[in-house]
């Protein structure tokens, strides 16, 4: 099989930084959005350490017999120990984290890791299929049926996380593996995306584009028409036969 993969990320309307990270490292077959969080500039510093350490971790454990699973555990605990002892260093990164996504690929089978509310989808025959649950209040009150889906569009606390890397000195990912057929797109995003395009508007732009570029260069645009309140990633993967 064969991956072919685009990203796009954009500062968005409103913000003066750009907070985001991703990382495509097609040689390890390592896919990654970060969300950093912190004081000033401490949020971009938390998302680039969690990408540069998820890369080494993968690296280092090229050849090891674990699983793909087991592999994207270690990338992240070990980028959720580098941001926590950067946070303890100095005081003005005191409290950053980050969201982390992930996907690692790897013969027919791809493992997957989540933190936080960045998010993963998988498109299939047209059909769009959340594959994470977000880490935040909101999303908690909303599986418990305590609020409804308007409310929590106007929540006070719909941007508060419940799980990030590097605020604790550990954080366990929700982790999945599964095997991807050929077609399928997974979408990785930070939540600069999701909180302004709807799953439909996702699915119809991902599937109606051909060019992978411009699949996300239109979803971050849609985005920011909408508002662009945060920073806005959005990275591409797609599954395909080999000819």
């Amino acid at each position: 099989m064969l991956l072919r993969s685009a990203a796009s990320t954009h500062v968005g309307m409103r913000r003066q930084a750009n907070e985001d990270r991703y990382a495509i490292v097609p040689g390890l077959g390592l896919y990654l959005v970060a969300d950093g969080m912190g004081g000033h500039r401490a949020g971009q510093v938390a998302s680039q350490l969690a990408a540069e350490a998820a890369i080494r971790a993968v690296e280092a454990l090229r050849c090891a017999s674990v699983s793909l699973a087991e592999r994207l555990s270690h990338a992240v605990a070990c980028a959720n120990r580098e941001i926590f002892t950067a946070a303890q260093s100095k005081p003005e990164f005191s409290g950053m984290g980050t969201t982390f996504v992930g996907m690692l690929f790897a013969g027919e089978r791809l493992a997957l890791a989540h933190v936080g509310d960045s998010r993963a989808y998988l498109l299939r025959h047209g059909r769009l299929r959340g594959l994470t649950d977000d880490h935040s209040i909101v999303a908690e009150l909303l599986r418990r049926h305590e609020i409804s889906e308007a409310d929590a569009l106007e929540h006070p606390h719909r941007h508060v996380l419940t799980r990030a890397l590097g605020v604790r000195s550990r954080t366990e990912p929700d982790l999945a593996e599964m095997t991807p057929l050929a077609g399928d797109v997974l979408i990785l995003c930070s939540d600069g995306l999701t909180t302004h395009v709807a799953d439909r508007e996702i699915a119809e732009r991902v599937g109606d584009e051909q060019d992978l570029e411009s699949a996300a260069n239109g979803l971050v645009d849609s985005a920011n028409r909408a508002g662009g309140l945060d920073n806005i990633t959005v990275l591409l993967v797609r599954y395909e036969k080999d000819d």
